[in-house]
């Protein structure tokens, strides 16, 4: 705090330097402490321009003394004065908001089993894959399918990551390999898978999983598969071969499958989502959720 005799010494500086006119709300609150009739109060307030004589200066000078003496002791006495010098609100920091830990990533049970709803690993020749899976579908190891009370797995829903390597000179009635088998990129696979007899597919389209870019193959069995079942010495409709042998047979003429072809770092990674021609709208919305959930791990 500055001593009474710098508060002196500030208030002498300030008439000494040469101020004359003062804001209406000043001279207002000094006049209210010297005796004036009513009358010269009138006078002053008419006015909104003021011209102070000597001896009105050394009554506003006392005026000032008194003030400055005022906030000093405040703020030493860390009481705070209306107006003036008020001591801040604090701000309580807001709690930091818990972040959830994120959930494991489960392996895919390798037997035929219902699975708990979760996020699910998948081995692929390219690498792992994961997946978040609903309630309601069973592993099969590679693939999984979806089930309800009222319909046959066989005839369900299905994902599956199975690896492709080539066509069938007729998927029905002649189950040879069509030669040479494509390479190892996406377009000549793709375009293989859609234009095979007893199917309907449009051009493949690009598409990108997981930021890769991808072809998908939507093809449509049109044949009536009856004639290639195994009591017509057939075995079958087959869509697609498979590397070790195997092959990917369908269950019932006009179902869907959504083939994708995918270019991971210069291999190929396949897999393919089956829609059953009586597939409901809600199973639908599943394998599509299933399908955009992927994440690729090469």
């Amino acid at each position: 705090m500055k001593s009474e005799r710098d508060t002196t010494r500030i208030v002498r500086s300030w008439l000494e330097s040469g101020v004359t006119d003062l804001p209406d709300r000043v001279l207002d609150q000094v006049l209210d402490q010297l005796p004036t009739t009513p009358q010269r109060r009138h006078q002053w307030q008419a006015r909104r321009s003021y011209t102070m004589n000597s001896t009105l200066k050394m009554v506003i000078a006392a005026a000032a003394v008194v003030v400055v003496g005022i906030v000093g002791f405040g703020l030493v006495s860390g009481s705070s004065v209306p107006g003036v010098g008020a001591s801040p609100t604090a701000t309580p920091s807001a709690a930091p908001t818990p972040v959830p830990s994120a959930s494991p990533i489960l392996l895919l049970p390798s037997a035929n089993t219902a699975i708990e709803p979760g996020r699910y690993r998948i081995s692929s020749p390219v690498g792992d894959l994961s997946i978040d899976v609903p309630a309601g579908w069973i592993s099969m190891g590679s693939d999984i399918l979806r089930t309800t009370s009222d319909s046959d797995p066989e005839a369900a829903a299905i994902f599956a990551v199975w690896p492709i390597s080539g066509t069938f000179a007729d998927p029905c009635t002649d189950h040879t390999l069509v030669q040479p088998t494509p390479g190892a990129g996406i377009d000549d696979l793709a375009d293989a898978l859609a234009n095979q007899p007893g199917t309907e597919a449009g051009p493949p389209t690009a598409v990108t999983v997981d930021g890769y870019a991808a072809k998908r193959v939507d093809s449509t069995v049109t044949a009536d598969i009856e004639p290639c079942g195994s009591g017509s010495g057939m075995d079958g409709f087959w869509l697609y071969a498979m590397p070790d042998g195997d092959r990917r047979y369908v269950q019932g003429t006009n179902e869907l499958n959504q083939l994708y072809i995918v270019d991971v770092d210069g291999q190929r990674l396949t897999f393919n989502g089956r829609l059953p021609a009586a597939i409901t709208a809600v199973d639908r919305a599943e394998l599509e959720a299933i399908i955009a959930s992927i994440d690729i791990e090469p």
